[in-house]
């Protein structure tokens, strides 16, 4: 399984930039484009405003999937997270 790391998370906000992160099934090509890591999709005001993500990007936050659990859940601690969530932000609740 790859490490959710700050590098990674960086690595993975460019390759969603320029609008990637709206295309249709881009939690599928990114499960393609980086091998074991689990990808999912959803959008941002469907996530408990009490969670904090791991990193802002370009129309998107990443937080954290911890599959290791019987259910996966979202998590902001980096070192539990074996999987990413690329949350959509809304353009009418963003900051």
């Amino acid at each position: 399984m790859t490490a959710i790391t700050p590098e990674l998370l960086n690595i993975v906000c460019a390759t969603l930039a320029n609008g990637k992160a709206l295309q249709p099934r881009v939690d599928r090509e990114m499960r393609e484009v980086f091998p074991g890591i689990p990808f999912t999709l959803c959008q941002d005001n469907d996530v408990p405003s009490r969670l904090k993500p791991l990193i802002e990007g370009e129309g998107f936050y990443l937080y954290g999937v911890n599959t290791g659990e019987h259910c996966a859940a979202l998590t902001g601690n980096i070192e539990s997270a074996t999987g990413l969530a690329i949350a959509l932000i809304d353009d009418e609740t963003a900051n």
